[in-house]
């Protein structure tokens, strides 16, 4: 019985494979929002380390140290980052829904903690920190939402008929090739029997021939009447 799509079913391939593709579209956003906000955060946090050799003046003139905002930015940039990426890797490459419900209070709590920072006054010498932080971050809460999001969608796709091609011409041709599949063990031992009949057949013909010869040449003698 040949293997028919109807028309709901191919509305329904359609609406799949375009929000496949938009699932693909979101976890390739946050792998490189991850990706080049990480890297450009990193960057910042040795570029802010500039600062540290004006320290010594404002030792003498009794203005706060910078340094220790240096080093809390690189400590937080070079764990947070990475860590971050790696779990989005996972996210938007292998599909992995718990990496993602990882990432995202990993985020949102880094951002809570800079929050707090920033309301004691501990970015007040260096404000673009804040402000460059509060960037990464919030770019990153948004990605890895949406990507949260894609990733859920992306299961649910995996359970329907069609995935992940969502074509009705595939869907077809696996269709004819399964039942080819099932009927090639069957025709392959159909012709061993006949095969295996026809010299049956072939080995009782040679008998018969033999005997028609024996016939032929016999001569009758004494002893056959006997």
């Amino acid at each position: 019985m040949p293997y028919i799509i109807d028309q709901e079913t191919s509305r329904e391939f359609m609406q799949n494979y375009t929000m496949l593709k938009r699932v693909k579209r979101i976890n390739g956003i946050a792998f490189f929002t991850y990706l080049i906000g990480g890297l450009m955060i990193m960057a910042y946090s040795l570029v802010s380390m500039v600062g540290l050799a004006w320290d010594w003046v404002a030792m003498y003139t009794g203005i706060p140290l910078m340094s220790y905002i240096s080093f809390i930015l690189i400590i937080d940039t070079f764990i947070i980052a990475p860590l971050s990426f790696y779990l989005t890797y996972r996210v938007s490459i292998l599909h992995h829904s718990l990496s993602g419900l990882i990432v995202l209070p990993l985020q949102i709590a880094n951002y809570a903690l800079m929050i707090w920072l920033n309301f004691i006054h501990f970015f007040d010498r260096i404000p673009v920190a804040f402000a460059a932080v509060s960037i990464y971050c919030l770019a990153c809460i948004f990605t890895g939402a949406a990507n949260m999001w894609a990733v859920v969608k992306y299961h649910w796709l995996e359970d329907q008929e069609g995935f992940p091609q969502f074509n009705p011409r595939y869907e077809e041709y696996k269709e004819k090739r399964r039942e080819r599949e099932i009927m090639d063990p069957y025709l392959r031992e159909m012709q061993r029997v006949q095969k295996a009949s026809n010299g049956e057949m072939n080995e009782l013909g040679t008998t018969d021939e033999t005997l028609e010869q024996y016939e032929k040449v016999h001569i009758p003698s004494n002893m056959d009447s006997i």
